[in-house]
């Protein structure tokens, strides 16, 4: 079986300037628990991922405003990728 076989084609993604709760507004309404973060919306260029663990343990446990506080200080910057062509045991 092929990544492609399971992934989801087309994810819902937010971009580094989106607020810590407009993120996790999508996280819930898409009952997920990450989010991939891309540039724009013209380039869908891959720049990180945040988690709903990020959103918890660092925006709400350092006390920081999630209606003021982008995502761009939390998200993974190095997310790990597979292509769809390889194998679930190789991804």
């Amino acid at each position: 079986m092929r990544v492609k076989d399971v992934m989801t084609q087309y994810p819902v993604c937010c971009r580094s300037s989106d607020s810590a709760q407009s993120v996790a507004q999508a996280l819930r309404d898409e009952d997920v628990g990450s989010l991939p973060v891309i540039a724009d919306a013209d380039s869908g260029r891959l720049v990180g991922i945040i988690t709903d663990r990020d959103l918890c343990c660092i925006i709400i446990a350092q006390g920081l405003d999630p209606a003021r506080t982008a995502i761009d200080v939390v998200m993974n910057r190095h997310p790990v990728s597979c292509r769809a062509e390889q194998s679930l045991d190789a991804c």
